[in-house]
């Protein structure tokens, strides 16, 4: 009886591993034209490539560089995944002449716990409380954090302008809403909904 049992069991498994893999076979094309469709409008690819390029380096972009040696790797890398920057200082890169700054944190500097945005600008981090690297804007309307490279990666954010900041995500469907960060105001953690999602940025002013 417990063979006639195992027998049937391996024959289920066997079963549903051909369901999937006819399920697979079939959706492929289907997958391949909506990329091929999605790629054909100029503002989802780039932020799709540079969101790609920074995930693909998790353990280099989002933690604190060990040494002076990998914090130069950090920064060569920030400017590989979102080209044009300038190197401003040991760990700053400058775009669009100091309109959006990234800073990573200096090796065996306390990165964790503070909300330090400067007057005038709104921050985003790449890790809960305000853990670096911080990204950080001023300018009104509406912006994207992909050119910058930086889709998909903020979970804290801090706010010293004197205006509330909305944070969206760019979907197939159009964008979406993710929250909002007023003024002034610190976000220690987006939250488990939000977490690396944004990756558009609008200061209503």
């Amino acid at each position: 009886m417990k063979l006639g049992k195992q027998v049937a069991r391996i024959g289920l498994l066997a079963g549903m591993a051909l369901t999937v893999a006819s399920a697979v076979a079939f959706t492929a094309p289907a997958t391949a034209a909506t990329a091929a469709s999605t790629s054909s409008s100029p503002a989802p690819a780039a932020t799709s490539s540079a969101s790609t390029s920074s995930t693909d380096s998790p353990s280099l972009l989002n933690r604190q560089a060990r040494s002076d040696a990998e914090l130069r790797e950090q920064i060569a890398l920030q400017m590989e995944i979102a080209p044009g920057g300038k190197q401003t200082s040991p760990n700053e890169v400058s775009y669009d002449n100091g309109k959006f700054v990234v800073t990573y944190a200096l090796p065996g500097q306390r990165a964790l716990g503070v909300a330090d945005c400067p007057s005038g600008w709104f921050c985003f981090y790449e890790n809960i409380n305000f853990g670096y690297p911080r990204g950080k804007l001023s300018d009104c309307g509406t912006q994207d954090l992909g050119q910058y490279g930086w889709a998909n990666r903020i979970s804290s954010a801090d706010n010293s302008t004197t205006n509330s900041v909305e944070y969206w995500e760019a979907t197939s469907f159009g964008t979406l809403y993710l929250f909002t960060n007023f003024n002034p105001g610190a976000i220690s953690y987006v939250g488990n909904d939000y977490n690396d999602r944004a990756d558009i940025v609008h200061r209503n002013c």
